[in-house]
């Protein structure tokens, strides 16, 4: 009996360890592994060294708005899509930064086709902040930005790459990838 009153007592805290959430100092995400805990709507979706579309700033894999059935965005009308990442703890910090690299070709590099935002949220909260439209940037190379986030300390967050096309005419090209995001958190 007495076995039997440990062995359960063990599993109930080995349930209760298994429920609590554990956040590092630093988040990385190349995508090799798979979707890491990333949540992908509408044409988001990893590409790897399988996809003749694959296209990555480092190793293979990547998130890609884009269909392996045609090698670009085209669906035949309008449509959109949001890449959100795990929650990110950014309690106790003092300064936290967000990096990522991305790669893209769409209509026009301006912000009225194709739109490209970065946006953050604070987790249970039900609309998005713009930390960035992406525009007037070079199309067809690899390009990397990093955004302060230390205005949101204290807070737990999601980061959002969201992709809407806006019409559904001209949507022949590859289309948004994003690779090597990475969250770095100073504490106190």
């Amino acid at each position: 009996m007495k076995r039997i009153g440990i062995a359960l007592l063990s599993i109930a805290i080995l349930s209760l360890v298994v429920v609590v959430p554990v956040f590092s100092n630093n988040y990385a995400y190349n995508f090799e592994k798979g979707m890491a805990g990333w949540e992908a709507t509408g044409m988001w979706h990893i590409v790897n060294e399988a996809s003749q579309y694959r296209n990555a700033n480092s190793g293979f894999s990547s998130y890609w708005y884009g269909s392996d059935l045609t090698g670009n965005y085209e669906s035949g009308t309008a449509n959109s899509g949001r890449l959100v990442s795990p929650p990110i703890n950014l309690k106790n910090s003092t300064k936290t930064t967000l990096t990522y690299w991305y790669w893209y070709q769409t209509e026009t590099t301006g912000k009225l086709y194709d739109q490209r935002f970065v946006q953050i949220r604070e987790v249970g909260k039900e609309n998005w902040e713009d930390l960035e439209q992406l525009n007037s940037d070079p199309m067809g190379q690899w390009l990397q930005k990093t955004y302060d986030l230390s205005s949101y300390k204290g807070k737990v967050i999601e980061i959002s790459f969201y992709f809407d096309m806006s019409d559904e005419l001209a949507n022949d090209y590859r289309g948004w990838y994003i690779d090597d995001v990475e969250i770095q958190i100073e504490k106190n």
